[in-house]
């Protein structure tokens, strides 16, 4: 069974392809037909060491649509989660990613905060088998080779079950290049990137910012049958956190299909109350 959605041709004619319901796309549509998604940032990182593996299982404990994965390469070309090109921020090491081996990142734990957990930096691989039929990975690739990536997904099976965060247009076109049905959310910043993406790409996702989070372009977006992804890490979540709902009333009000949030269970239960997420 497919379901249909509106592709822009370079004359802004508007055209037709089918994507399948089993496929993500075809899921994440299907689901936010009457939801408003949420995604957790950086693998529930409130409770849990940023991008872990108790990260994730948290948040499939906590029913959470997406989990935010930051994927990097090491020095012996495996993948590992990581947001920053460094360790130390996250765990007892120092130093980059790219110079250590796998082997010789597991000397360090993952810290939440100041406290040292027994949590490791963890392979890609095992997060996706962790998060397979659970939870939807959000994968924010930062340092990877997009052909190594796929045939990791490919080999899980997972190549149809993941969305890829990517913020470059040359970045976006190699890995449709890779698979034309890869689910990339490419960040949108202008109304030209928004044709663009429209035009050029099979993923109806699309990762709106501050400057294109507006009526109009929303209106645009759903007028193409677009699924908006946006941000509510600053402003937003900081009243939403001490009970003030005002700014995070006004992102739902323009009903993006998915919302990434440092409070995912707190921003779940909202929407439940508002009839937003079953």
């Amino acid at each position: 069974m497919f379901i249909t959605c509106k592709k822009v041709n370079s004359d802004k004619s508007q055209t037709t392809i089918g994507i399948s319901q089993n496929s993500i796309l075809g899921k994440i549509k299907n689901k936010t037909e009457k939801n408003i998604l949420v995604c957790a940032h950086r693998s529930f990182h409130k409770f849990a060491p940023e991008n872990s593996l108790q990260s994730i299982k948290k948040a499939i404990e906590a029913q959470i649509d997406f989990v935010e994965l930051d994927v990097r390469t090491t020095k012996d070309n495996i993948l590992v989660l990581m947001h920053d090109d460094s360790i130390g921020r996250v765990s007892t090491g120092k130093g980059f990613v790219k110079d250590y081996t796998y082997k010789e990142l597991q000397r360090f734990n993952l810290k939440i905060n100041d406290s040292i957990t027994n949590e490791k930096i963890p392979l890609l691989k095992d997060a996706l088998r962790l998060a397979k039929g659970k939870v939807i990975p959000n994968l924010d690739l930062k340092a990877v080779n997009y052909k190594q990536l796929y045939s990791m997904l490919k080999a899980y099976d997972m190549e149809h079950e993941v969305i890829s965060f990517i913020g470059k247009k040359e970045k976006v076109m190699e890995m449709i290049g890779i698979d034309s049905l890869y689910a990339t959310l490419p960040l949108s910043k202008t109304k030209e990137d928004v044709w663009f993406y429209t035009k050029n790409t099979r993923s109806a996702l699309q990762h709106f910012t501050e400057e294109s989070f507006t009526p109009q372009m929303m209106k645009l977006a759903m007028k193409n049958n677009q699924l908006i992804f946006i941000n509510t890490l600053w402003n937003e979540d900081d009243d939403f956190i001490l009970g003030n709902t005002e700014s995070m009333d006004r992102v739902i009000a323009l009903k993006p299909a998915i919302i990434q949030t440092d409070h995912p269970k707190l921003l779940l239960e909202y929407l439940r109350s508002k009839n937003l997420h079953n």
